[in-house]
């Protein structure tokens, strides 16, 4: 009989073929990936401000391996997570069973959700819109299948961000996000990264908006809300925190600016929202 493969070894098997452990990228994203019970412990923290997760009917949108449904069933949701990717589920499941968790997890694509309509609660959308080919088909189908009133919380890298722009969240590469989706491929391939760019959706703030209310859902910024606070009610000690406060209450009007119209389109890396469905 063989032994049965760890979880680590169900990863290294998956992302062998194109992401050895000399590849540049291996670390990182290996880390990363191993940090998802963490990142999803964060979101549903999140959530719980807005509703009581207990028994709430919530669909992990590409779950990859597993982290946030994992953490969606400690928190007590039933969840259901779904991949397009084969390999996906049986590393998620070999997690959530190293953890004592039971998550239902099926193969199946953001394009065509195999769920009746209102069926979810809560969708989460964690590091995965970016990668649809059609995203607005993706929000459509997240729409169709959220109930009324229902919660989805989704994030979107900021393609502009100097960060980004000085070096993308995806393949390490400076100036990547700014090229044309032929260029990228070229480019990505010429510096050993992989063989095409599998970033293609990266809207603008306002794109990301318009699609997502376009099907009813409204987003609202959580990065709006703490750069807002952060002039209002700066950490204790931060270098400049008197000054900001000082602004915001002489400059009110301006400090809402600076946050909606430069900050979040011009200079917030990464875009995380809470939504709610009409």
């Amino acid at each position: 009989m063989s032994k049965k493969k760890t979880t680590r070894e169900l990863w290294d098997e998956f992302v062998g073929p194109f992401l050895p452990p000399t590849h540049l990228l291996y670390a990182p994203y290996t880390e990363y990936t191993f940090k998802g019970i963490e990142r999803g412990q964060e979101i549903v923290n999140l959530l719980r401000r807005f509703t009581n997760l207990e028994n709430k009917r919530v669909l992990d949108l590409g779950h990859g391996s597993g982290g946030i449904s994992i953490a969606f069933a400690m928190g007590g949701a039933q969840i259901v997570g779904i991949d397009i990717e084969k390999m996906y589920p049986l590393i998620a499941r070999s997690w959530a069973q190293d953890n004592k968790q039971e998550v239902n997890l099926l193969r199946a694509s953001g394009l065509d959700l195999p769920f009746r309509d209102e069926t979810f609660d809560i969708i989460s959308c964690n590091d995965v819109i970016e990668h649809v080919e059609d995203a607005e088909k993706c929000v459509k189908e997240i729409s169709r299948v959220l109930k009324p009133r229902g919660l989805v919380y989704v994030t979107c890298p900021n393609r502009i961000a100097p960060i980004i722009v000085m070096r993308d969240g995806h393949y390490a590469l400076p100036l990547e996000s700014l090229l044309p989706r032929k260029l990228a491929d070229i480019y990505v391939r010429a510096m050993g990264r992989a063989q095409k760019t599998y970033v293609p959706f990266q809207p603008t703030f306002p794109k990301m908006i318009h699609v997502f209310k376009k099907e009813g859902i409204k987003l609202y910024s959580l990065e709006l809300s703490l750069k807002i606070k952060s002039f209002h009610n700066p950490p204790p000690g931060e270098a400049g925190g008197k000054i900001k406060q000082k602004i915001s209450k002489i400059l009110p009007g301006i400090v809402d600016l600076y946050a909606k119209h430069f900050y979040l389109k011009w200079i917030c890396p990464l875009w995380r929202f809470v939504g709610i469905k009409n």
